[in-house]
């Protein structure tokens, strides 16, 4: 398969200018439906815009490649837009951006389909190649730049094959002893989507490697499995490793090999500081039991910390809902009552055990998780809730870290014969003796206090303690404010389910203050303030507001282009003023997420209905405020990122 059988002289099309990063998405989607591969349009743009909220598909070089595997796909395609003044679309080198390729992938890709997509992003690492795409005049002669270029590259390829090929048989012919290093370098690239950033890192890496005469075998860990996967001999022989991936990758394959390890973005935009950084004497060997990372020490507590989170949200939310449906008044008391309840405490009973082991896990692999299992036993028998269970994590962690290290120093290669027996047993005997004698007691006493001072807090306090949460979860949408201000709620839940504990009304602020932004955006463009809003934006106000009730935060993010400080402060203000209201109602869910679908099961129900009101109510006045604000400012007086003329908008 060709790039010519994905992209057709209709799905090319020019402009001399766009107003912003959403106008680019419709123009490209609705571009994309002409050719007939759309079987759903709305919903292959409603995911073409969740999968751009996640992280912007804006490479640098003025160049972007926005996509989504969509159930609203027949079959594959590509549409290709060439904007001459360029658009802000929020790239990694903060440039304007003017050539944009929408890929529509179906939910199951083939194999050659995603050939064609790696192939296309490999050539669109030449610059050369970009500047004559830029520079097109039409679509027939977009079209034979590509051809020519595809034509090239698989020539190049076919040529480098045959080489290899021969290299091969003559290697083959006289290989008594080892040859040295068949690589200099191994790597592996992977995005979470395994499209276009995985194939563009492995081909920047490929290309840089070759201009600095260095040998490179890259394994591109994408949607269709692993490319060009990495042999064991292949490893054995290299000098170094660079793992640019974004999710997990296989990592003990590479125990006792330097190596870098960063995202995938890192492998697209600096492969030679990669290359160079890896190949130095003082890159660090990648051991069992632990990671090589250059962030500070408390980051990578962080990323333990949600570690271990991660893996405790299924088994909170189960244990709360059944235990919640249980307590209805025409199940209490009852024989499917107490079996709900009886599943609901047994789950519950993991939560400890399960948050301080993959705590630990994270820190130290696969040998810590007895250890951590053993921490979070030790904070339940002792009543010191999820702090003791944190703590303990970390101990646990830590202990089988440092076991692994002085065995990988004293027994030179022979502690794999200990894993089954020695490192858990010496590390959970550790983790219990300083969870019993050190951490156990401190724990108590600050769960303790933690829980009495929520309850026994007046409502002032709770309304500042249920405003400060919840706008935390709406001031940075999936940065550390959100982060911390949810991992609060999720493990003061986690303190104290399967009741309606004081952590179940924290984490009810915390929802409601995720739940109530994209609601309010939603109002404000679909209802209330439509003449201030673009039409793009107005056409997402449905999905804003479903997204919002289901707890998905990110549906607001559209609505943050224009004037994002003060969109941004109509959001914290709505957040707030939900959060607080649900404290002053001693609202209590009883699961770290679900939405809408978990207020009948909530503590105080109406409360909790009429909180969401109040405050998605506060933040949709707040957006038709401050943005008749910035619709005044406009010289047109029309909203940013609209053509329309004063006088259509506000027939609208």
């Amino acid at each position: 398969m060709h790039i010519r059988d994905l992209l057709t002289a209709s799905c090319i099309a020019f402009q001399d200018s766009l107003p912003d990063k959403a106008a680019v998405i419709n123009y490209l989607v609705d571009l994309m439906a002409s050719s007939g591969c759309l079987g759903d349009k709305e919903q292959y743009r409603r995911d073409v815009f969740a999968r751009e909220a996640q992280s912007s598909t804006g490479f640098g070089e003025g160049v972007a490649i926005p996509h989504a595997k969509s159930a609203g796909v027949k079959e594959p395609g590509l549409a290709v837009l060439v904007v001459k003044d360029g658009v802000d679309f929020d790239a990694v080198d903060g440039q304007k951006v003017q050539l944009f390729f929408l890929i529509a992938s179906p939910l199951q890709a083939s194999d050659a389909h995603l050939d064609v997509l790696a192939r296309l992003s490999a050539l669109l690492v030449d610059e050369g190649f970009r500047q004559r795409l830029k520079k097109a005049q039409s679509a027939a002669e977009f079209l034979s730049m590509v051809d020519a270029a595809e034509s090239a590259d698989r020539a190049e390829e076919e040529r480098e094959q045959a080489e290899r090929a021969e290299q091969a048989q003559q290697s083959a012919a006289a290989a008594a002893a080892d040859p040295g290093p068949e690589y200099d370098l191994v790597a592996v690239t992977a995005c979470p989507a395994g499209l276009s950033h995985t194939y563009m890192a492995a081909e920047a890496l490929e290309h840089k490697a070759k201009e600095m005469g260095l040998k490179i075998k890259v394994e591109a860990d994408g949607a269709a499995g692993n490319r060009n996967r990495l042999l064991p001999e292949d490893i054995a022989r290299a000098k170094a490793v660079i793992v640019a991936a974004d999710r997990a990758v296989e990592m003990d394959r590479f125990i006792g090999k330097p190596m870098v390890r960063v995202g995938v973005g890192e492998g697209v935009h600096r492969p030679e500081v990669l290359i160079k950084r890896a190949l130095s004497p003082k890159c660090p060997v990648y051991q069992a039991g632990g990671m090589q990372e250059s962030s500070s020490i408390a980051m990578r507590l962080y990323r333990h910390l949600m570690s271990g989170l991660t893996y405790i949200l299924p088994l909170a939310a189960t244990a709360g809902i059944l235990s919640a449906i249980a307590r209805l008044s025409f199940l209490k008391d009852t024989d499917t009552g107490l079996f709900l309840d009886t599943i609901g405490y047994s789950i519950g009973a993991l939560l400890f055990p399960v948050l301080s082991a993959f705590i630990a896990f994270s820190i130290a692999g696969r040998t810590a998780l007895v250890a951590g299992f053993t921490g979070g036993v030790m904070a339940d028998m002792a009543g010191a809730g999820v702090v003791g269970a944190l703590l303990n994590g970390f101990i646990g962690g830590g202990a089988a870290f440092i076991l692994t290290k002085i065995a990988a120093r004293f027994l030179k290669g022979h502690d794999a014969m200990f894993a089954l027996l020695v490192y858990p047993l010496l590390g959970a005997t550790i983790t219990t003796l300083i969870a019993q004698f050190v951490t156990n007691l401190p724990a108590v006493m600050i769960d303790s206090w933690i829980e009495d001072f929520i309850n026994s807090a007046n409502l002032p306090v709770l309304a500042l303690i249920g405003a400060v949460l919840a706008g935390m979860m709406s001031a940075d949408m999936g940065g550390p404010c959100n982060k911390v201000a949810y991992a609060a709620g999720v493990l003061l839940l986690a303190d104290c389910l399967p009741e309606n504990g004081p952590g179940s009304l924290v984490m009810a602020a915390v929802m409601a203050g995720g739940m109530v932004p994209p609601i309010a955006a939603g109002l404000a463009s679909g209802i209330f303030g439509r003449r201030y809003f673009a039409p793009a934006e107005r056409a997402q106000s449905f999905s804003a507001c479903l997204k919002g009730l289901m707890f998905i935060t990110e549906g607001v993010l559209p609505y943050l282009s224009v004037s994002p400080w003060r969109m941004r402060l109509a959001c914290i203000t709505g957040s707030a003023a939900a959060g607080a209201l649900s404290m002053l109602g001693h609202c209590g869910v009883c699961a770290p997420h679900g939405g809408i679908f978990i207020v009948p099961l909530a503590q105080n129900p109406a409360g909790y209905a009429l909180a969401l009101l109040g405050g998605a109510l506060c933040g949709t006045l707040m957006f038709v405020l401050l943005r008749r604000q910035v619709w005044k400012l406009t010289e047109s007086g029309a909203p940013a990122g609209s053509k329309e003329p004063a006088a259509a908008s506000a027939q609208a």
